[in-house]
């Protein structure tokens, strides 16, 4: 599956990883970063045809920083949530990437974070960004956990908390519970919560509920009984899948935006945690050869230069 080679040098590479949130594009050449790219969702599962428009477009600023054209990119690499969830999602996803690179390697997000975490060692990574997943690397084999999907798993996710969070808002206003979550659901999404409800509950929208996470989040630190509840569900579900993460190996790493919670790093101070954008380093590695964690930490490094330029807005 992963591209071996002798050559780094001689060839231009494209990294592309993307989520239920960001997408997130790398040109490089051997150990070099040229170019840096970002965009909205590429969740193909969640979004449909947006998604290629997001790939496309975190590529197109990424080529032009790096000042080339995408017949200058000899390999590439996709990392897209959505790849394995189903045979029928990595197909659409398989055929939506050869569409933009035609030999591109295409995996699921959570092997490039894996990758990132542990380049070719025995590890695993816990992935609760959007949603939730997890990849076993042992023995040069790639295994996976959870990931299946919002309606059904997702337990340790952005979007499982902002859904749990409006079941708890629908049971404090059914004097069920005591909650601020009516009245700060209302808030966020500017409409009474039976406005919100029947929203979702004709147009779901993962990555919208998922956005409502961070409330959840404040609203548990300030003592709110209801998003205490949530929290601590999320934060169970984490450790248990990290205690079953290490019954197969030592190397444990997380990635995703719940891992930004005071609540959840405190109960896992010694979780070494990555950024989500920092996940196209991961499929960068897959077109490498004999990556050291010296390299991924000057690769991790060049990555918030060029991150930074882009931010700045520079032109290239």
């Amino acid at each position: 599956m992963f591209i071996k080679n002798d050559d780094t040098d001689l060839w231009k590479g494209l990294a592309v990883e993307g989520g239920g949130t960001k997408t997130t594009a790398v040109v490089f050449q051997g150990l070099e970063l040229l170019g840096f790219g970002s965009s909205g969702s590429s969740n193909f599962v969640e979004v449909g045809k947006r998604a290629e428009n997001a790939i496309e477009r975190a590529v197109r600023q990424a080529l032009r920083m790096a000042q080339l054209d995408l017949s200058d990119i000899d390999r590439a690499s996709f990392a897209l949530a959505g790849i394995g969830d189903s045979p029928r999602f990595t197909e659409i996803g398989e055929r939506m990437v050869k569409g933009i690179f035609r030999n591109a390697i295409v995996v699921n997000d959570g092997v490039a974070a894996c990758k990132l975490a542990h380049i070719d060692m025995d590890g695993g990574t816990l992935v609760a960004g959007t949603g939730n997943v997890a990849y076993i690397q042992k023995s040069g084999q790639m295994r996976r956990l959870a990931g299946w999907g919002w309606f059904f798993g997702d337990e340790g996710s952005a979007s499982y908390i902002g859904r749990k969070a409006l079941t708890m808002a629908t049971r404090a206003v059914d004097g069920l519970v005591e909650s601020r979550l009516p009245e700060e659901v209302e808030s966020f999404f500017g409409k009474p919560l039976r406005e919100v409800i029947e929203r979702f509950t004709r147009r779901p929208n993962k990555r919208a509920i998922a956005s409502f996470a961070r409330i959840v989040d404040g609203l548990a630190e300030r003592g709110d009984p209801a998003s205490i509840l949530i929290m601590n569900e999320v934060i169970e579900y984490l450790d248990s899948m990290l205690k079953r993460i290490k019954r197969e190996v030592d190397r444990v790493a997380g990635t995703g935006g719940v891992f930004k919670s005071r609540l959840v790093r405190r109960k896992f101070p010694d979780l070494t945690v990555y950024e989500s954008y920092q996940t196209v380093i991961g499929s960068v590695i897959l077109l490498l050869e004999n990556v050291t964690e010296e390299d991924r930490t000057q690769l991790l490094k060049q990555l918030d230069e060029l991150r930074g330029k882009s931010r700045r807005g520079s032109k290239f």
